[in-house]
């Protein structure tokens, strides 16, 4: 992905009011064959808003008081292997 392409799919966003939200790495998507040879730079290969739930202390699901998942919208940044049909 170019910066061109990058800031067409975020001002996009912006436009449809996720300007004050958080942005991730889905950090299992980016893969690459080369990696065992050190290629450690992968690009970006989609930008996709996702519901994630939050992570407690312990590292598993944060539940709100009423025993419902505590969780946020946030900006996904993906790499070759996202899977585009968990987001929004």
């Amino acid at each position: 992905m170019t910066l061109n392409q990058l800031y067409k799919r975020l001002g996009k966003l912006i436009e449809k009011g996720h300007g004050r939200k958080a942005v991730c790495v889905d950090k299992e998507s980016f893969r690459d064959n080369r990696e065992p040879d050190g290629c450690t730079v992968l690009d970006i290969a989609c930008v996709d808003v996702r519901w994630i739930v939050n992570a407690d202390d312990d590292g598993g699901a944060k539940i709100n008081k009423d025993g419902t998942e505590n969780g946020s919208t946030r900006i996904i940044f993906g790499g070759s292997d996202y899977d585009a049909s968990k987001g929004s």
